[in-house]
């Protein structure tokens, strides 16, 4: 009895994995292999229908030699299937390589494009709207010049006031948006130049730690890695309340660069993607257009590392 009873399961799950096969020779594009396996698995469904009916006494079992051809056939249709299969798991791998591969080739042009923008805008303000600025400025102190009453003198020094610090916020957001000493001197120099120019509370301390001192890399790289640093800092003058920010920037080997940033702020659950915010994915982002990797080690209360490799290659 309970024999029976296994026969009859066993012939209801090959008929169901009968009909899945069928099915799915219509929604693969190598439906060869699914072909096969549903050949197989029907030939095994009907060795399994004679075994039943010789068991129940209502008909006899395949002849042996049949019996020995099904299985070769069976055989046959599976290692050809499998065949199939492993080719359709590489064409999925392989397409998964190129998207990939698409993806960050996008995200190099948008990165590139973004820093050629920025340069172009940069040059822009400083060549176009700073001379103008400096002319309007020449003529201001041309006027003060020449001997007006006191309420006349008294708006052109607020006037000539007013241009000055124009003047400086145009080098200024210039400078932000495309610093002219990282197309210049490297990726070092503008780090040091970023952080000797904030303004920070007496209680703060930024340690800069590098032997790249002298060393080139390409533009998008020392772009990169430039951006990089200056969120982590921002991030952490904003949201850590931190005494101290250590920034470690050296090569680990001829071939790969690691970054260290870290501070003894308040910190943050790194899995919380509401804390993270986009800052962090764009950095990520930036980090996986160069194939490196970025860590990050915060615990509430601790302060925070990220660490971030790499390939200069």
């Amino acid at each position: 009895m309970v024999l029976k009873i296994l026969l009859i399961i066993t012939v209801l799950l090959q008929m169901v994995a009968v009909g899945l096969a069928v099915r799915m020779t219509r929604m693969t594009k190598f439906n060869s292999s699914w072909i096969l396996f549903a050949v197989a698995l029907t030939l095994m469904l009907a060795s399994q229908v004679f075994d039943f009916i010789d068991i129940l006494g209502i008909g006899t079992a395949l002849p042996k030699d049949v019996s020995v051809w099904i299985g070769v056939i069976i055989s046959l249709c599976f290692v050809v299937a499998i065949f199939y299969v492993r080719k359709l798991v590489y064409y999925i791998s392989k397409m998964d390589h190129n998207r990939r591969l698409t993806e960050k080739r996008i995200l190099n042009t948008i990165i590139s494009t973004e820093e050629k923008e920025r340069i172009r805008f940069s040059k822009d303000l400083h060549d176009g709207l700073g001379p103008l600025l400096s002319s309007v400025k020449l003529s201001v102190s041309a006027l003060s010049k020449m001997e007006p009453d006191d309420s006349k003198r008294e708006i052109i020094r607020n006037a000539d006031y007013a241009i000055e610090e124009a003047i400086k916020s145009l080098k200024e957001i210039s400078n932000n948006i495309s610093p002219h000493i990282l197309n210049n001197f490297g990726v070092v120099r503008a780090v040091t130049n970023f952080i000797n120019k904030l303004t920070l509370p007496t209680y703060l301390h930024i340690n800069f730690d590098t032997d790249l001192r002298g060393r080139r890399f390409t533009s998008n790289i020392e772009a990169i890695l430039y951006r990089v640093i200056c969120e982590l800092v921002n991030n952490a003058i904003k949201h850590a309340d931190p005494s101290r920010i250590d920034i470690v920037l050296k090569l680990e080997d001829k071939d790969n660069i690691r970054l260290t940033v870290s501070d003894d702020g308040c910190g943050f659950v790194p899995n919380d993607e509401h804390k993270r915010g986009m800052g962090l994915s764009n950095i990520s982002s930036r980090i996986s257009s160069l194939k490196g990797d970025m860590k990050i080690d915060s615990v509430p209360g601790k302060g925070t590392c990220v660490s971030i490799g790499i390939s200069v290659n």
